[in-house]
């Protein structure tokens, strides 16, 4: 028995969210960009590009990794014809409250001026390491996943990955 494809409208309630979130990420800290009204244009850009390319993609093929790879392809064309600053990776909601049993005002601080410095370093990674990066560990997808986003071996993504949080490392270890 072959894998069939869910159909089109699944994807999209599946992912929309998750790539939605993903373009924020690579988009954020870009000069001149309206970032709600942006992103949910490059997310409906996205996915009207998968709708058109939709059936000449194999049953078995990982739709994820395939919308990741569009999500991609797009964000980085709307960079060069913007030629703004690219992906400053926002690490965590900044509109949380604390909760009770969380870290004093000090340590808060402290740990705001390492985040700081991490967001630096990653704007300074190249695009391939960058993306490579947050699918990785802020989207959660699988070095498959990612690799067939960046249309690279798996071991490519990999080593991108790990090219990163070396880089990352260093960066933060000099400060």
């Amino acid at each position: 028995m072959t894998a069939s494809l869910p159909r089109f409208e699944t994807l999209i309630e599946r992912h929309h969210d998750e790539i939605y979130a993903y373009l924020w990420r690579l988009l954020d800290g870009t000069t001149q960009l309206d970032q709600p009204a942006d992103t949910e244009d490059l997310a409906q850009e996205v996915f009207l590009r998968a709708y058109k390319a939709y059936p000449r993609l194999r049953a078995n093929s990982n739709a994820r990794a395939w919308l990741y790879k569009i999500a991609t392809n797009c964000a980085y064309t709307l960079l060069k014809r913007s030629r703004r600053r690219p992906f400053d990776v926002p690490l965590w909601d900044e509109t949380d409250e604390p909760a009770a049993d969380e870290p004093s005002p000090d340590d808060l601080a402290s740990l705001g001026e390492s985040v700081g410095v991490l967001r630096e370093a990653v704007v300074t990674l190249p695009p391939q390491q960058q993306a490579a990066l947050l699918m990785r560990y802020i989207q959660g997808l699988e070095y498959a996943e990612v690799a067939q986003a960046l249309g690279s071996s798996e071991e490519a993504a990999r080593a991108n990955v790990y090219q990163a949080i070396r880089r990352l490392r260093r960066e933060m270890n000099s400060e």
